[in-house]
């Protein structure tokens, strides 16, 4: 630390010039350079960004931003869509943007239709929801659309006949 000021080289090394780190460093690989690793963390109501020197607790440099900046920032830049398998697992994917890349990052959780479907019908939703009759039939129709769909489908693929559920 210099006047306030931390001088950071590109490349996994930092010029020490805070003692206290410079001699925990010392005891390490020499009192010049130290090996950096990236870390990100959640603290309080911030996300912590920074480096910590490896083989020592406290990070070397950081950099504390509001959650609701960093979330926002990550939102815009993101979308999320929905598949399913043919297994009928519901997998969401949640796209980043970034420039002209989309980086697709694989789905965190994966629930089977069925489930959803249960959750979504359960009374307290209904309730909660404030749910219609009205609306339980386009559900209904939907689903009826999408059993429609999959029976075509194992035709297509066999000629065994249909088992009704």
């Amino acid at each position: 630390m210099k006047d306030g000021m931390l001088l950071v080289e590109h490349t996994p090394q930092l010029s020490i010039l805070n003692k206290e780190i410079a001699e925990a460093v010392s005891r390490m690989n020499g009192p010049e350079t130290v090996p950096l690793e990236p870390f990100a963390e959640v603290a309080g109501d911030t996300y912590r960004f920074g480096y910590r020197a490896i083989g020592v607790n406290d990070y070397v440099f950081a950099v504390e931003v509001p959650i609701q900046i960093v979330e926002q920032t990550v939102l815009t830049r993101a979308s999320l869509t929905v598949g399913i398998g043919l297994d009928g697992t519901v997998i969401p994917h949640l796209r980043w943007s970034h420039a002209a890349n989309t980086i697709p990052y694989p789905p965190t959780h994966l629930e089977a239709l069925d489930v959803l479907v249960r959750r979504a019908v359960n009374s307290e939703n209904l309730r909660m929801e404030e749910a219609t009759v009205s609306d339980l039939n386009s559900l209904l129709q939907r689903l009826e659309c999408s059993i429609s769909l999959v029976k075509d489908a194992i035709s297509q693929i066999s000629n065994e006949p249909i088992t009704p559920v």
